[in-house]
């Protein structure tokens, strides 16, 4: 039983040390898009006070790149997108916090084996959440919030952000598929994770060039009416946030792990290869997770600002 033990330790803490990204930079940069446009349009209050804060940003200079020639409105957006990849930016240092990027759940395969979660999103996002909606909290600090917010509940729309599997080839997970391979149908070798992370990019659709304009053109594929499932729960935030992991760990169950995907293998020499009806499922998926998460962010950024604002007590001087 001690080794036992000892043994489910080990693999915990192997399981957590491995830190997968969600979507690319430029996916990320497109749910920071669509939440900015989002609360453009429904929450210009709260989105002005969400600005004010942003440029308190600690690397708000580091920002600059982004605004060159733009607008003072693209300038605002920009801010967005930069903020949704600033985690991963600052991936390997002081700041970093790996575990936040995810939580997983077995659900593939031996499923009765591991019954526990490795990761902390919703540690994350709770309490960056509350800090977020703490009048009395430093600016600054208030700022890195809204960027952790923002890329936060933009992983966990990724399935394999919620979900992996264990299985007899994949002992100890395939650590959200990042040690499972595939074939694109052009030939690509990927990881299953890689796949899903870059499945807008690969996609091959016809959107038009620019993170920018891809945000236009989802929100007019997935206007928020389309969404009314994923868009209409109602909650505290923290139980808001665990269902939208419930929810990508099922799309991972049911579309992450079928298929061609159930025979990724550990040698990518020996990769299947995705079908394109499969190819085609998961960029469909893959544009309508992005496009709720962007709402989503929105949602929650708006709700906090408004949380603050309605706080009763008196802030020490």
């Amino acid at each position: 039983m001690r080794r036992l033990l000892a043994g489910l330790a080990a693999l915990a803490a192997a399981l957590t040390s491995s830190a997968a990204q969600a979507w690319s930079e430029p996916s990320h940069q497109v749910t920071g898009a669509i939440a900015w446009q989002d609360l453009k349009a429904r929450h210009p209050a709260e989105l002005a006070e969400l600005l004010d804060l942003i440029r308190q940003h600690q690397d708000f200079a580091r920002f600059q790149p982004f605004f060159a020639r733009l607008s003072p409105e693209q300038q605002q957006r920009a801010a967005f997108e930069a903020l949704a990849r600033w985690p991963d930016d600052i991936r390997g240092g002081p700041e970093d916090r790996p575990d936040w990027h995810f939580q997983l759940r077995v659900v593939s395969g031996r499923i009765w084996l591991w019954p526990f979660e490795n990761g902390n999103a919703a540690f994350g996002f709770g309490a960056n959440y509350a800090k977020l909606a703490n009048p009395c909290a430093p600016a600054s600090e208030r700022a890195k919030a809204i960027g952790w917010l923002i890329h936060i509940i933009g992983d966990v729309q990724q399935p394999l952000h919620a979900g992996h599997q264990m299985t007899e080839i994949f002992s100890g997970t395939d650590r959200a598929g990042q040690l499972a391979f595939v074939k694109r149908p052009d030939g690509q070798v990927t990881d299953l994770h890689q796949f899903w992370d870059e499945t807008l990019d690969k996609s091959g659709v016809r959107l038009p060039t620019g993170q920018d304009s891809w945000a236009d053109a989802l929100i007019a594929l997935w206007p928020r009416e389309r969404l009314t499932r994923e868009l209409s729960r109602e909650g505290e935030p923290q139980a808001l946030f665990a269902s939208f992991l419930d929810e990508s760990a099922e799309l991972a169950r049911l579309v992450g792990y079928q298929g061609t995907f159930l025979s990724a293998t550990a040698d990518p020499a020996t990769a299947p290869t995705v079908t394109p009806a499969e190819q085609a499922q998961g960029t469909a998926l893959a544009q309508r997770r992005i496009v709720t998460g962007g709402y989503r962010i929105a949602d929650l950024l708006a709700r906090a600002i408004k949380d603050a604002k309605a706080a009763t007590w008196t802030c020490p001087v």
